[in-house]
């Protein structure tokens, strides 16, 4: 369909940055990009509903842009464009995570399948916009680099399955106060030095063992 005749095109937004869905962490500063394909255009940025900016006849094609700051929980973010009682509009969903707390390794958590330690540098809890919870590991220094194939044979491995245990005490984390914990096994890949996982944590809710 033109508007207004004459070879008009049709009134079009365009998202040039970032792709949807887009992850942040609360706090954090995001900024959207887009375009509108026309001139003499009014454009309205809309969070969850709300007017959060305006842009009054910015040139066509040209890039325009909305920075916020990420608040927990899933947003959408919309652009409108209206010309001539004509409005389109698109869209990204935004989901925000939030940290809630450093966790701490507890020592002497050996290897499962092979003879291997690793060094937590860094663990972090996390709870998603959908309520859901993480920990973020970030791990180096390993040690034990193989395992016994037989008893004579020592044989190499970058892949290596690690028991670890890490715990925390939040009070925002769900359940009574007392100090947390979880247990699992991650794969690790020590050819690279170092390396980051991620441990989904489950429903029920553990305590550091006494």
């Amino acid at each position: 369909m033109n508007i207004g005749g004459g070879g008009t095109p049709e009134l079009q937004i365009t998202l040039i940055s970032p792709e949807s869905p887009v992850l942040n962490y609360a706090g954090e500063s995001r900024t959207f990009k887009a375009s509108v394909n026309q001139d003499n255009v009014i454009v309205r940025w809309k969070l969850d509903g709300y007017l959060v900016q305006g842009n009054n006849n910015p040139p066509a094609n040209s890039e325009i842009s909305c920075t916020d700051d990420a608040v927990f929980g899933s947003h959408e973010l919309k652009v409108e464009a209206e010309k001539n009682g004509v409005l389109v509009s698109k869209s990204w969903t935004w989901n925000v995570d939030e940290i809630l707390g450093s966790c701490h390794s507890i020592p002497n958590t050996s290897s499962v399948t092979e003879n291997a330690q690793i060094e937590i540098d860094e663990a972090t809890l996390y709870r998603r916009f959908d309520g859901t919870h993480y920990v973020e590991i970030n791990w180096s220094g390993i040690t034990g680099m193989g395992y016994s194939a037989d008893t004579e044979t020592i044989v190499s491995s970058c892949e290596m399955s690690v028991k670890i245990m890490v715990s925390w005490q939040v009070l925002s984390y769900p359940g009574d106060p007392e100090p947390q914990y979880v247990e699992t096994t991650i794969d690790v890949n020590y050819c690279n030095g170092e390396g980051t996982n991620i441990i989904d944590l489950p429903q029920r809710l553990y305590r550091k063992p006494r």
